[in-house]
């Protein structure tokens, strides 16, 4: 269960070998990616942190906290790529970033706890 858990992370690394010889530019799929996994560690950290909550209000607003935050950053991530390397680095870690979040969204939808 916990491979399916991070699958999305394990694919985005698989792929950087062949998506770099097919062409694709290296500083914006390594931000990309690295954005993604730094952002998926917080995101592990805060969902323990958040968790051991006691109070109701705080684990929500710990989350949703975390969710904006990471949303920030993610579009900081590649807007300051594409200005350091251009227009194809800056699409290259988004496409990167918007495909890992597609999968962990899938994912998680998969993968919930269902009440009986």
């Amino acid at each position: 269960m916990s491979v399916l858990r991070y699958f999305d992370v394990v694919l985005v690394l698989v792929a950087a070998p062949i998506m770099l010889l097919i062409g694709v530019p290296a500083s914006g799929y390594l931000v990309g990616v690295a954005s993604w996994i730094i952002l998926r560690a917080a995101g592990v950290a805060v969902e323990r942190y958040s968790a051991a909550a006691r109070d109701p209000r705080r684990e929500v607003a710990l989350r949703l906290g975390y969710l904006l935050g990471r949303l920030f950053a993610l579009a900081l991530a590649v807007v300051l790529v594409r200005r350091a390397d251009g227009r194809d680095a800056g699409l290259a870690a988004l496409v990167v970033i918007v495909f890992a979040f597609t999968i962990q969204l899938v994912l998680s939808v998969l993968t919930r706890p269902r009440s009986r």
